[in-house]
């Protein structure tokens, strides 16, 4: 609902009305229970981007203003380039290619994601969203975090690839470099990293060692459109290259990064964090990625989720980017098959878990890949939401010349920061002048197709508003029904009173029974026993017998000396003789 806050218990997450209606949550969960996890937008069924989930879910007029406002944005989630109506075109585009005022890039803002990536875990914890697979419904049985994850293996090195002509990156990640191995003292660890040179397009190109690359054949697949890309082909050969290098042992794992990312400086917190939620089962790592493009379908856990690549060329990229990655050493042979024995297309693909599009999954199956949240290391962008540093892929040693960091960069903490210098696109129109030719056809048929998709939009919209004035016609028959109802409940409560009065049923006196007198009982009269007579007391020596009390002589001289009394007494009933206690001096004679 988008009148308040919503709390879903088995997620444990709370949102705002903010984060349903503000085009980039609720959007893309519309496109997710249509559309599925691999689900492409066709003509005959076009996105609607909220519509239709806010008038299936919430009713019309209740969110007349939430709908409205929605589609107003332009956020789309079907296209990488979505118009909204009466807007530019420099102003109405979003998605990876595509500025949004001062946005930057959506689809590599970490908030953006952050958002996405707790949404997708609501919709699991509501079961609302199935796993795309028997294995990913295994994986989210658990338990997570895992009950014996063992310590974290350690990250001994960090290998960044760098062009030879491109200094300013190599000095970049050098400095930073540096900055994160003091954070790794602090940890009792030590860090070594390697600068790994790659290959340009011109040289993969043209020269013979490369040939069976290049017999292999580009990627066929429709979209994305790799046909003649060597930029893109020698960034992949670069990749395969560095995966080459990493060593088979347990002695600390390798970090493969691309040389314009940011490092988080809590790389190892955040590590050790993470590790207790990575499958025991692992071939890659991604922890630098961007484009969650809500696939909630691939979630494993609170902190992973399949790397479901996809890339239709229309901004639904979904778990993008070779950013940053771990090959598990285990993994290697079968990794590097897979670069080895697939046609040329994107390395983020060929890093994915899905086998690479057309072809055989027999001889080349899934990979174990994971993404994880939060990454420990993106794309370095700039104050505005742009990368820092343009394109080498692209636009070769072009790009030097748009290498742009500025003061408002994510640094490093104590790193020095280059000197502040403005740059970036300034307009839809400068930015697509300055991509290569096929980049600006492709797009440029994107632009054309957000228009026909703004064009339905804003008759969807017309549509939204008719049915909303329907919506309210009704409600105000409906209020008119009840106060009918109302007047009638009032008349039934004056007929009540205009029924006879009650008389209440005659009662007959109440008669208490009859109870009988109380006969107490006869008790025979008491008679005492008989008590035999005492026998009479025997005759004591008359105490006259007995010698004087002054004649005996003193105590000390006297031996112990025992007198027997004899003395009968009867008992009980006898009255025996009143006698007169005895004298001191008998008492110690006694």
């Amino acid at each position: 609902s988008c009148e308040g806050p919503v709390t879903v218990a088995s997620a444990a997450m709370t949102f705002s009305p903010s984060d349903l209606c503000d085009g980039t949550t609720l959007l893309p969960v519309d496109s997710d229970l249509e559309l599925g996890p691999i689900g492409a937008p066709s003509a005959a069924k076009p996105r609607t981007r909220g519509l239709r989930y806010a008038l299936k879910g919430l009713g019309v007029a209740a969110l007349a203003a939430c709908v409205v406002g929605t589609l107003v944005k332009g956020r789309g989630s079907s296209a990488g380039a979505t118009a909204a109506a009466g807007s530019s075109l420099s102003g109405s585009v979003v998605g990876l290619w595509y500025k949004k005022g001062a946005d930057g890039y959506r689809a590599m803002k970490p908030e953006v994601t952050g958002r996405l990536w707790q949404v997708e875990r609501m919709l699991v914890g509501a079961s609302m969203c199935p796993a795309a697979s028997d294995e990913i419904a295994e994986l989210r049985e658990g338990p997570w975090p895992r009950k014996h994850p063992g310590k974290a293996p350690r990250i001994s090195k960090f290998m960044y690839i760098n062009m030879p002509w491109d200094d300013k990156r190599r000095q970049y990640m050098e400095h930073q470099l540096q900055n994160l191995s003091s954070v790794w003292q602090r940890h009792n660890q030590t860090l070594s990293w390697e600068r790994f040179e790659g290959v340009s397009a011109t040289e993969f190109k043209t020269e013979d060692k490369y040939a069976d690359w290049r017999q292999k054949g580009f990627s066929e697949a429709p979209k994305p459109d790799v046909q003649g890309d060597y930029g893109t082909a020698s960034c992949t050969y670069n990749h395969y290259s560095a995966i080459r290098t990493i060593p088979e042992s347990d002695d600390g794992l390798v970090v493969i990064t691309e040389d314009d990312v940011e490092i988080s400086p809590q790389f190892i917190e955040l590590w050790d964090r993470l590790w207790p939620f990575v499958p025991e089962e692992w071939d890659v790592l991604r922890v630098g990625w961007f484009g969650d493009h809500q696939n909630c379908s691939m979630v494993v856990n609170p902190m992973v989720d399949v790397a479901g690549w996809q890339d239709p060329m229309e901004g639904d990229c979904a778990y993008c980017g070779a950013q940053a990655y771990v090959v598990n050493p285990k993994s290697k042979k079968r990794v590097l098959q897979r670069f080895e024995r697939a046609k040329i297309t994107h390395a983020d693909e060929l890093l994915g878990a899905p086998t690479p599009q057309l072809e055989d999954p027999k001889e080349l199956p899934p990979l174990k890949a994971f993404v994880i949240w939060p990454t420990l290391a993106g794309t370095l962008l700039d104050d505005r939401g742009y990368p820092a540093f343009k394109s080498d892929r692209i636009f070769g040693e072009k790009a030097l010349s748009g290498a742009i960091p500025s003061t408002g960069l994510h640094a490093m903490p104590s790193a020095a920061q280059p000197a502040a210098a403005s740059g970036g696109p300034a307009t839809l129109e400068e930015e697509l002048g300055a991509l290569p030719e096929k980049y600006q056809v492709a797009i440029k048929a994107e632009l054309k197709k957000a228009q026909e998709r703004a064009t339905t939009d804003a008759a969807q919209l017309d549509e939204a508003r008719l049915e909303a004035t329907a919506a309210e016609a009704k409600a105000k028959k409906a209020e008119q029904e009840a106060k009918k109802a109302e007047q009638a409940l009032e008349q039934e409560e004056v007929n009540y009173y205009m029924i006879p009065k009650y008389v209440a049923p005659t009662v007959p006196p109440y008669v208490a029974p009859t109870v009988p007198p109380y006969v107490a009982p006869t008790w025979p009269p008491y008679v005492a026993p008989t008590v035999p007579p005492m026998p009479p007391l025997a005759t004591l020596p008359p105490l006259a017998t007995m010698p004087p009390l002054a004649t005996l002589p003193p105590l000390a001289t006297l031996a112990p000396v025992t007198w027997v009394l004899p003395v009968t007494v009867a008992w009980p009933g006898a009255n025996l003789p009143t006698m007169a206690p005895p004298s001191a001096d008998a008492m110690r004679f006694q």
